[in-house]
């Protein structure tokens, strides 16, 4: 999709949004909310910064992001409380620098949201080097195993963001990135 596309795709898809919302979809709602629409991607978009015509949007890969976020939100959350209640808590906690391979802001603020939003861990930090060098996030870890474990569950938190709303280019990079992992190879 090309940007003079993307941005007419992201009002419509806001207005539809709206309607859902509403429940509504008689004109005069469907107007009301493309207006929004029209105002919030003008507020949302500053100077000099073209993150929404970096990205694109996979509903399928979308489900699956939301799917497995949720059912780590559930098993963390277990995780916590067995711990809060437990006679003697056992926490044995770190902080944990994980080198992110798509070089997005997008992406990036959607894994460290999901990162931090799963009970027993928080973003700390985001080192951006600059450039189109990807950058590093430090997450806070309450239950540490190991290092490996902590970037592998990151991993695959930002795989299923980037196949979800990454490019061509920035799918084909994490895949290669996975396959390379799954061979050993490193990431």
């Amino acid at each position: 999709m090309t940007p003079t596309v993307r941005l007419p795709a992201l009002v419509i898809w806001l207005t539809i949004v709206w309607a859902l919302l509403w429940g509504d979809f008689r004109l005069g709602n469907l107007l009301a909310g493309f207006g929004i629409a029209l105002f919030v991607v003008w507020v949302g978009r500053p100077t000099d910064t073209h993150v929404t015509q970096l990205t694109s949007f996979h509903p399928v890969s979308a489900v699956a992001f939301v799917g497995y976020f949720a059912v780590e939100l559930v098993k963390s959350n277990l995780e916590v409380a067995w711990a809060v209640i437990r006679p003697r808590p056992n926490l044995n906690t770190a902080i944990v620098a994980v080198p992110m391979h798509v070089a997005s802001d997008g992406i990036v603020t959607v894994v460290a949201n999901a990162v931090t939003l799963t009970p027993g861990t928080l973003t700390v930090d985001v080192h951006e080097p600059g450039g189109d060098t990807p950058p590093t996030i430090y997450v806070h870890v309450l239950q540490f195993d190991d290092v490996e474990s902590v970037r592998r569950d990151v991993l695959r938190l930002e795989q299923l963001a980037v196949r979800a709303f990454g490019t061509k280019q920035q799918r084909a990079a994490i895949e290669h990135v996975v396959a390379d992992a799954r061979s050993g190879g490193g990431s």
